[in-house]
């Protein structure tokens, strides 16, 4: 299973936002420090805000931080909620797709990475890493 970029940057947003504590997690040194366009990070952002995983903070000092209990977010929450389509194959114009032996297997293995995902939150995530600028 391989998440999105933009499902890796929620994540990390997220696990710096929780680490960060009261102090905004600033967009653009995120996207410095990660290598990714600030464009990218920033709707990344909007997309946290939007599904209340994140607050904003304007003016000096701004940026993110955590608009939930961190130990009350799992990680399988936040791929389901970044991940909507989440399928392991993509099989659009496939001939057999009504009558494939595949798909009870793939949507098995997808529910138990999920399973693994959701018994960690982020407040777990976030006190495993190593220390780390946010």
């Amino acid at each position: 299973m391989q998440l999105t970029l933009h499902t890796d940057l929620a994540l990390r947003l997220l696990i710096a936002a929780t680490r960060s504590g009261d102090t905004p997690v600033s967009l653009p040194a995120f996207s410095e420090m990660h290598r990714v366009s600030y464009n990218h990070v920033a709707k990344v952002a909007q997309a946290l805000v939007q599904a209340d995983y994140l607050k904003s903070q304007r003016g000096r000092g701004g940026g993110m931080l955590m608009a939930k209990d961190p130990q009350d977010v799992t990680i399988g929450a936040v791929v389901r909620r970044m991940e909507p389509s989440m399928q392991l194959a993509d099989c659009p114009n496939c001939a057999i797709n009504r009558d494939c032996a595949l798909i009870d297997p793939l949507d098995q293995a997808k529910q138990a990475f999920l399973d693994v995902l959701d018994r960690q939150t982020l407040k777990d995530m976030a006190r495993s890493m190593r220390a780390e600028p946010a």
